[in-house]
């Protein structure tokens, strides 16, 4: 019987059947691309398929076509590990969960911040971009967030109009890590104004958005900010054109660690 062939001969022959067919179909859709896995997560050990259920359980018509983007927080991730560049996680515009969720299995000794109306944008938000007022991203709750998210480690979730929420974050607290997705001008030029200061040297900086043509008020906000800091920004080719920015380390042009604003 078939349970009782090899895991890795099954393996090798589903990746044939991909390589003969499937990636030839996809390619020329027009609309998508079949792209291999970075070689050392398509070695044995490591469970692609784990992260992978995790990341479309709670939107799959949108997230299978966005793995590009699990395989950036997966990689990064690692990154932080391997170069010992401690602190928090923080995510603006939480949603659903999914981002969360994965930042918090991916790193679950960091402590996590979640901020979100957990209700869909905050009306004085729209003001420059009325046309997202179409998008309501209400369909949410914190509750089932956390519900999705867990309730082991220290996840902190912070639950009404960035920056009024920031308050809770202590005065010395310092990031490896911060996902924005806020989709609105506004409340991603708070969170650049906030949490660059904030982020340890090394640490990353993941903008959702960025090139998507779809939220032109992030990519003005990111544009606007980085125009005057030292780092550049870094596209990533995913679904919705997200943008990295990793902070200079000490020594590089003279930039050092992070340090709260007065």
């Amino acid at each position: 019987m078939t349970s009782t062939l090899p895991r890795r001969f099954l393996q090798r022959q589903l990746r044939s059947l991909v390589r003969r067919g499937g990636v030839s179909a996809a390619d020329a859709s027009g609309s998508y691309a079949v792209q291999h896995l970075p070689e050392w997560m398509a070695k044995d050990g490591f469970d692609f398929a784990r992260w992978r259920a995790m990341w479309v359980e709670r939107n799959p018509r949108n997230d299978r076509a966005d793995l590009a983007r699990l395989v950036m927080f997966l990689e990064n991730a690692a990154v932080l590990e391997r170069e010992g560049i401690a602190g928090s996680l923080a995510e603006l515009g939480v949603y659903k969960g999914t981002t969360a969720r994965l930042l918090h299995e991916l790193l679950p000794e960091r402590r996590l911040w979640l901020f979100d109306t957990f209700e869909g944008f905050d009306e004085r938000d729209l003001a420059q971009e009325r046309k997202a007022a179409t998008f309501r991203f209400d369909d949410t709750s914190l509750e089932a967030v956390l519900r999705h998210v867990g309730d082991t480690g220290d996840v902190r979730a912070c639950k009404g109009r960035f920056p009024e929420t920031a308050g809770a974050v202590p005065d010395d607290e310092v990031f490896a890590l911060v996902h924005l997705d806020a989709d609105l001008f506004q409340p991603t030029a708070d969170a650049l104004a906030f949490f660059y200061p904030r982020l340890a040297p090394g640490g990353f900086l993941i903008m959702h958005d960025y090139g998507s043509g779809a939220w032109t008020g992030v990519s003005q906000a990111v544009d606007a900010f980085f125009a005057t800091r030292p780092e550049s920004i870094v596209r990533i080719p995913d679904k919705s054109g997200t943008a990295i920015v990793r902070r200079s380390k000490p020594g590089a042009s003279g930039h050092g660690a992070a340090t709260a604003p007065a």
